[in-house]
């Protein structure tokens, strides 16, 4: 089996059907690839749509939880994954026809870890707005924090994103490489920050591919972002890159992106709440990092911004959250 397709459904009735189809209009065997859906417990008809589909394409496998959100769902279709590769890609999006056989030959003729893949945003109209440039990366083969960085840049859109890439099982495997557990937003970020950290051959396709649309529900738009949940689970996030770095002996390199990571994870606990303007819940928070043992962050190998947060909140955390404060209203004053 050359590439296991993972998908997490739940309430995608909408648009599931056009994602599985579009992978299916694909240019290698059905045999070569298996297309792994997890019902995520959806109350609406995500599961049926998908047992249908299943009657026409014998590659679909339809797994069933409880509702635990989309790391979880997207953790056991990789515990059911075959494939060489693995693509995670989200039900309201689709992939170009006759694409597959390009990009695995890619993969698998330069034995990458990861393949980034060409993406599109459109809007709800159905209007192209932006998509990737990786022409100057596609010649170049990257290490993992190399190929991490290779990727960002101030206008790249969806940084953190796992989606429409290609990541070798093997690698996934052999650090057990998972989603974070009750990391309800950006828990996306923090499954790259282990793979990059791990990954020794990575490379860039700059050819269109995944197809993203523009969502109306997203997590920044529907406030999960401000909640204590999403507060709890950044500092999750980061006592698990703590541990999993723990588990390892990383070079310089390799630490240094696990510490940008932890700096990111532990400061958002506190960005989160700044615009909310409650002092008693940053207080809360600022005992919990001390408690959680972020007194102190490493600095070496994190990049700005987090460089310079990281320096102030070595200061104190107050000082840091007072700077961030006066950048934010200074900003709006000239904007």
């Amino acid at each position: 089996m050359r590439l296991s397709i993972i998908i997490p459904a739940y309430k995608v009735e909408k648009y599931i059907e056009k994602c599985i189809r579009s992978l299916e209009d694909q240019d290698i065997p059905l045999s070569d690839y298996e297309i792994i859906v997890t019902n995520d417990g959806s109350p609406d008809d995500s599961a049926t749509i998908v047992a249908g589909l299943q009657k026409v394409y014998p590659n679909i496998q339809l797994i069933h939880q409880e509702n635990q959100g989309v790391s979880m769902a997207r953790n056991h279709a990789i515990e059911k994954a075959t494939g060489n590769y693995i693509m995670p890609i989200d039900p309201d999006d689709y992939v170009l026809p006759n694409t597959f056989k390009r990009v695995l030959e890619i993969a698998e003729q330069r034995q990458l870890d990861v393949l980034y893949l060409g993406f599109e945003i459109f809007d709800a109209d159905g209007n192209a707005v932006w998509h990737t440039d990786y022409r100057l990366q596609q010649e170049q083969t990257y290490n993992g924090v190399q190929g991490y960085y290779a990727a960002r840049g101030n206008d790249v859109r969806d940084p953190n994103r796992s989606w429409g890439i290609l990541y070798r099982r093997e690698l996934i495997e052999q650090y057990q490489l998972r989603y974070p557990k009750e990391v309800p937003f950006l828990e996306d970020g923090q499954f790259l920050v282990k793979v990059f950290s791990v990954a020794q051959k990575v490379g860039f396709h700059d050819g269109k591919f995944h197809q993203r649309t523009t969502s109306k529900g997203s997590a920044t738009v529907t406030g999960v972002y401000h909640t204590q949940k999403a507060i709890d689970g950044f500092l999750k996030a980061a006592v698990d890159l703590r541990y999993f770095a723990n588990q390892h002996k990383f070079t310089q390199q390799q630490q240094g992106l696990i510490n940008h990571g932890l700096v990111n994870y532990v400061l958002l606990s506190l960005l989160s709440q700044i615009s909310m303007s409650k002092i008693g819940g940053l207080i809360k928070t600022v005992d919990k990092i001390k408690e959680l043992g972020f007194t102190k962050f490493d600095t070496d190998g994190v990049v700005e911004p987090y460089l310079t947060y990281a320096q102030r909140f070595n200061i104190s955390p107050y000082y840091f959250l007072l700077c961030y404060s006066a950048e934010i209203t200074k900003k709006k004053i000239f904007s």
